[in-house]
């Protein structure tokens, strides 16, 4: 099996593996208990807690655990987003993923306006075309650092920067750039940050949002007071300390993707001379994902007939798969070409994938449109 699918999830490392080892004597117990196997839990969420926070530059206290980058997402949005001030503003962009956009929605609905930035090409906005949206009921800007389909870099400390001069909280999903670019917290200058365990080597189902001290953050849910009653309900501790063990190691993989860069650089090639066209190639991307589109092809077809082949590779957001529909990322970035969207294929890689599974994929990918042309 050959596996191109690391924006979707990532295979557990030799890091995470350890962590997750190291928590079975004690993980079982509840973190909240007093008595000595409580208290050793305890110790194994807040050594995590120390990691997780060391790999985005913030402090420990700062660092909210939740299930995932889903509920981390919903609870930066309904838990920062002030509640008596109406009328309110979101000002955000057409491409989040569905744990953002879906949320987003929601408030809508119930009278929330939504501003959205344009991302023509999958070319980020600049800071001017941010500061545009910014009106007098502007209440939060939620902006994902490293689009999941694409790979788009969008310039979030200069929207910070931006921000700040209004006084309007931003809300940064860094899922996909959590391992792929470095993330310092402080010098972004944003309000909220979210993380997922699932994109740097660790478990799934273990998720952290870092809030900036000052901001109120209300709770989703009604229960304990775990997570200083930001998150109540008892942690997974095992999936915490796998997460931290993932973490501690994100210098590493941060310095793979010089290598990740050079076989996406090498698969993109070799797909262009079989025909497809790249999306979202004409500004920053990071290094671990290539979008490509080939006219005449549906998406699902092409990722389903690689499976078969033994190439695990995706047509957009996993969360997403099943419904049929066409990548609203890429008929956001490409209106007036939808056949971008329809035949949309992401192949993204990771430190594990090596030169002759690209070489293998590229291969593969020949013979299915062989099959058809």
């Amino acid at each position: 099996m050959i596996y191109l699918d690391y924006h979707a999830a990532t295979p557990l490392s030799a890091a995470a593996r350890e962590g997750l080892s190291q928590s079975h004597a004690h993980g079982w117990a509840n973190p909240q208990s007093v008595h000595a196997a409580g208290r050793a839990a305890r110790t194994l969420v807040e050594h995590a807690r120390v990691q997780v926070a060391g790999a985005i530059g913030g402090k420990p206290a700062d660092i909210v655990f939740t299930s995932g980058g889903t509920e981390a997402c919903n609870l930066a949005l309904f838990g920062l987003l002030p509640a008596d001030r109406a009328p309110r503003t979101i000002v955000t962009t057409g491409i989040e993923h569905p744990a953002m956009s879906a949320a987003i929605v929601r408030l809508a609905q119930a009278g929330t306006t939504v501003k959205q930035l344009d991302v023509v090409a999958g070319r980020a906005p600049s800071a001017q075309a941010f500061a545009a949206l910014l009106d007098e009921n502007a209440a939060l800007a939620v902006i994902q650092w490293v689009n999941h389909e694409t790979g788009t870099i969008f310039p979030i400390a200069e929207y910070a920067r931006v921000a700040a001069e209004r006084s309007v909280p931003v809300v940064v999903d860094a899922c996909q750039a959590f391992g792929r670019l470095p993330i310092d917290v402080h010098s972004l200058g944003v309000s909220a940050l979210i993380v997922a365990a699932s994109k740097v080597g660790g478990p799934k189902g273990a998720g952290a949002l870092w809030v900036e001290r000052r901001r109120e953050l209300s709770p989703l849910l009604a229960g304990g007071a775990q997570e200083k009653g930001r998150r109540p309900g008892t942690p997974d501790v095992v999936g915490l300390a796998g997460f931290g063990g993932a973490a501690q190691h994100i210098p590493e993989r941060l310095q793979a993707m010089v290598d990740v860069a050079a076989l996406r650089d090498q698969l993109e090639r070799g797909a262009v001379a079989l025909g497809f066209v790249v999306n979202g190639g004409d500004g920053p991307r990071v290094a671990s994902v290539t979008n490509l589109s080939l006219r005449g092809w549906r998406g699902e077809h092409l990722v389903a007939a690689l499976d078969i082949e033994g190439v695990c590779a995706s047509s957009g957001a996993a969360c997403s798969s099943g419904l049929g529909a066409p990548s609203p990322v890429l008929l956001a970035m490409y209106p007036e070409e939808p056949w971008r969207a329809e035949s949309a294929l992401r192949m993204s890689l990771g430190p594990e994938t090596t030169e002759d599974e690209v070489v293998q994929a590229l291969s593969v990918l020949q013979r299915v449109l062989a099959r058809v042309v």
